[in-house]
């Protein structure tokens, strides 16, 4: 039987931007969910808890992966750490911001931002994530090609590696078991062709805790 692989995408996205990861994933070899969130109208604690009612309607069987982005990260956090869930299985967080994001602090000072960003901001990304389940062996991949919306915001560069929106020092977790940091934008995390091959030897292995 095929591994499952569960795609959750970005804040102010809407998993469509995950299609061409979802096309590489199915040719070698996985099943693909993709869960879709209003990021917007919904706190990620009450994302999660979506995300729990729709791999039950799912009824996946077998080793089930998860590969989350940005915000769907921490909706993802949010799901282990009030769910108990028991398949095998692996995750792979794309350029994730654990420890909160200062981007989203800098737009939370200003009433645009913060209806930009809406409920997002509750329980995410202006806070650090739950405890990440440390027996769930999980590859962070971050990027360090600064060049996206952070910078933009900051009228320049973010202080220190950064992928643009997300700073290095942001996605850090004493969880996380294996690390891959490679040039590449925010963005580019859910598009890039070497980022889709990382995240297929990663859960290649087969069935794991």
């Amino acid at each position: 039987m095929a591994s499952t692989v569960v795609l959750i995408h970005g804040v102010l996205m809407s998993g469509r931007e995950m299609s061409l990861l979802r096309f590489r994933l199915r040719r070698d070899g996985f099943n693909v969910r993709q869960y879709r969130y209003e990021s917007r109208r919904y706190t990620p604690v009450e994302n999660a808890q979506a995300l729990q009612q729709a791999l039950i309607d799912w009824q996946l069987e077998g080793t089930v992966h998860f590969v989350a982005h940005s915000l769907g990260g921490l909706v993802l956090a949010h799901f282990f750490n009030r769910c108990q869930w028991c398949h095998p299985g692996r995750v792979v967080l794309l350029g994730v911001p654990l420890r909160g994001s200062s981007v989203a602090r800098r737009l939370s000072h200003s009433p645009w931002g913060r209806w930009l960003l809406g409920c997002s901001l509750v329980d995410g990304l202006l806070q650090q994530a739950p405890p990440w389940p440390g027996a769930r062996k999980t590859l962070m991949i971050a990027g360090t090609w600064g060049l996206g919306l952070g910078r933009v915001l900051s009228l320049g560069r973010l202080p220190g590696p950064s992928d643009g929106v997300v700073r290095l020092c942001e996605v850090e977790d004493a969880a996380i078991t294996d690390r891959l940091v490679l040039p590449v934008n925010h963005t580019q995390l859910v598009v890039s062709s070497r980022v889709a091959r990382a995240i297929a030897k990663f859960l290649s292995p087969g069935p794991s805790a």
